[in-house]
């Protein structure tokens, strides 16, 4: 690469005027070679913008810079009468540009073969060591005029072994590319050959020295040296025309594989499901078992953790399918919180139950953040080829049948079964009427009245909803209810109702009535953020005190989660706002978590208040409820009085209120304010 020697500059004066002349033509012709190469390569930078090829253009500056500043140098050393600080500068100028050649060829080297850019930090320090090793090789000897054996082996041999080293790692280094195009090879094979030959020159020149012969190798080297720069010149060119095109080509393989698959998860999209699917269908397996997954409240989850964390978790859950023992045929992420698994050979109703129960072992094994870990839980809609379905398209419909099946009914998996699109279909009809209803307003309340039996009064109003529809007439909570859980509706309706209730403790407190309203709260409340705030608006918005709202929940909902329904019912009782227990004596929970819960007001179910008189276990129940509220300082209410037997029962075991149809069934609010100026009891 770089020959252009001290010691031949030293010794112009014993060669030829000729052979001058054909070293300074030769060069010029390098350094022109090597500019146009600079030029041509920084034009590519500039429209491809490969960082390889702005460190290259910059090395092949350098290098012809080197040949530029050797011609001056030749000069400054012919002519005796040059200003020695002149001279020491050119000299330290073309010895720096020489190593800096070789130098930003090993940095584009490295930038090529792992396709990152080199941080500017270090190029500076790289060409930073050699601007010391510049200095040390030109000041430690600018006080000899002559060319000492030890100026001639720090600034000939050890810089020839240098160069020809670092272009040899260089050509190595490009043999290690996964890639390996024979434009690449051959590229690398100029740059070993050329530091080959820079090292064997650096060794040629400690051992013959400042001889007419080595004088004479290095003329032919220099030769060889325009040829190497020619032909890396046009490698280069070739190999940047290659490297496109194959950069094209995996623009256009990522484009594809986008195309199939979901860039979140890396499995299989919708549209490469039901391809593949299909292929798969086509070579008529014994059987396929096509599973919808679906992961609960995931939206919460992303609420709660974030949606990078909700991101890593879908990650997760379509590695943890990869690597699982059931080695699924196709794994689809058909959107959102989705899965789709693709099983062969699911032949029996005990491998069956296996794969269902496995994959949600799957879903519930929990997931590790830094705040600690997450626990989630699944929805399985399954098909089975051929017995539900010989195409892919409705297969797949199938499978997603059931999985809404399971949802609405909340089970954790349904198989799909004839007569469940009539069901899907009814039901989306049904949910079309249910959600008119709530925007029209249909659905109003009637209020029930508890009756104080230590104070004779009317302590308040229980809201029990009711369904005004315009064709049926009204239609009782079991009309509808079901359907609404089923839909997922109860949320909404739940918020509908309190306003309603609201809106009417407003009405009634104009008109100078102070009743209160309990209203029941479904367990979904429990599972979404808010309701806090908006009973504060709404209480706010109609003029309300909080202590005339009560709110029921139900004992399933209140104790199924011990920490969650206490915070849940603490933070209500903070507000001023009653809270009870309904349905009391049905969960699954024991009494004594009653200490633990702090509620105002037990409801005890109207089932243990239905056969009280004939059953002394119900009797026994009952007296052990009133009597376990009463020493943790709770009021207790019983449902479903219906008799005076009943009622003279509950009157001797003390129970403070009563709610039944002895005293009055559910009545609208004209009839209910009328009841409660007229009623004595």
């Amino acid at each position: 690469m770089i020959i252009f020697l001290n010691r031949e500059i030293v010794q112009v004066f014993t060669l030829s005027f000729e052979l001058t002349l054909a070293r300074i033509a030769l060069l010029v012709i390098q350094s022109g070679l090597a500019f146009t190469l600079c030029l041509v390569l920084w034009h590519f930078y500039k429209i491809y913008h490969r960082h390889y090829l702005k460190s290259w253009a910059i090395a092949f500056a350098l290098f012809a810079g080197y040949m530029m500043l050797l011609m001056s140098y030749s000069a400054f050393v012919v002519n005796q009468d040059v200003d020695p600080i002149i001279r020491t500068v050119n000299e330290l100028a073309y010895i720096f540009c020489g190593y800096s050649f070789a130098i930003m060829i090993l940095v584009g080297v490295r930038e090529a073969v792992v396709s990152e850019r080199v941080s500017s930090r270090l190029t500076n320090q790289l060409l930073l060591l050699v601007a010391l090793i510049t200095l040390c090789s030109v000041l430690f000897f600018i006080s000899e005029n002559t060319m000492s054996i030890w100026k001639y082996a720090v600034q000939v041999n050890l810089r020839l072994l240098f160069i020809g080293s670092t272009l040899l790692v260089s050509g190595f280094w490009l043999f290690s590319m996964t890639n390996r195009l024979f434009v690449t090879r051959s590229v690398a094979a100029v740059l070993l050959l050329w530091g080959l030959q820079m090292v064997i020159l650096a060794l040629l020149s400690s051992w013959l020295g400042q001889s007419d012969t080595f004088s004479r190798i290095s003329i032919v080297t220099r030769h060889i040296e325009t040829l190497w720069v020619s032909l890396l010149g046009m490698g280069l060119i070739v190999w940047l025309q290659e490297d496109e095109r194959s950069a094209n080509q995996q623009l256009t393989a990522k484009t594809q594989y986008l195309d199939s698959h979901d860039q979140l998860t890396g499995a299989l999209n919708r549209d490469a499901l039901l391809h593949e699917l299909n292929l798969l269908l086509s070579k008529q397996p014994a059987s396929v078992l096509l599973v919808m997954v679906g992961l609960d409240r995931f939206k919460n989850v992303n609420e709660s953790v974030g949606i990078k964390q909700g991101d890593r978790i879908l990650r997760e859950v379509n590695r943890r399918f990869e690597a699982s023992v059931l080695k699924p045929s196709l794994i689809a992420r058909s959107g959102g919180d989705i899965f789709v698994l693709v099983l062969e050979d699911i032949e029996t109703e005990k491998q069956r139950q296996y794969c269902l129960q496995h994959i949600e072992h799957l879903i519930e094994k929990p997931f590790n953040f830094d705040s600690g870990l997450l626990k989630l839980t699944a929805t399985l809609g399954v098909a089975q080829f051929p017995e539900h379905a010989k195409a892919a398209e409705t297969l797949l419909q199938k499978a997603n049948i059931a999985f809404h099946q399971a949802k609405r009914l909340q089970h954790r998996w349904v198989q799909y079964s004839p007569g469940m699109e009539e069901e899907s279909a009814r039901l989306l009809s049904m949910e079309k009427e249910l959600l008119q209803a709530m925007s029209q307003q249909q659905f109003v309340l009637y209020f029930q009245p508890q009756f104080n039996l230590r104070e004779q009064r009317i302590d308040g109003f229980e809201a029990l909803v009711r369904w005004q529809h315009p064709e049926k007439g009204l239609l009782m909570p079991s009309h509808f209810l079901p359907q609404m859980q089923q839909l997922g509706l109860m949320r909404d309706l739940d918020l509908q109702l309190l306003e309603i209730a609201v809106a009417t403790l407003g009405r009634w407190r104009q008109q100078g009535i102070n009743q209160s309203i309990a209203v029941n709260m479904t367990p979904i409340h429990f599972e979404q953020p808010g309701l806090k705030g908006r009973i504060q608006t709404l209480l706010e918005q109609y003029q309300v005190p909080t202590s005339l709202l009560e709110l029921e929940i139900t004992e399933n909902t209140a104790m199924g989660d011990m920490e969650q329904g206490r915070n849940f019912v603490a933070e209500l009782q903070q507000m001023g706002i009653r809270v009870s227990i309904d349905d009391f004596g049905t969960g699954y929970s024991s009494l004594g978590y009653l200490r633990r819960m702090p509620i105002d007001k037990i409801k005890i179910d109207r089932s243990f208040i239905m056969d009280m008189a004939g059953s002394d276990s119900d009797m026994m129940i009952v007296k052990t409820m009133i009597t376990l509220a009463h020493g943790l300082g709770k009021r207790i209410l019983a449902e479903g009085v219906e008799d005076e037997n009943q009622l003279g029962l509950l009157k001797r075991m003390s129970c403070d209120a009563v709610q039944g149809y002895l005293i009055a069934k559910p009545l609208p609010e004209a009839d209910a304010l009328q009841f409660l100026r007229t009623y004595s009891p």
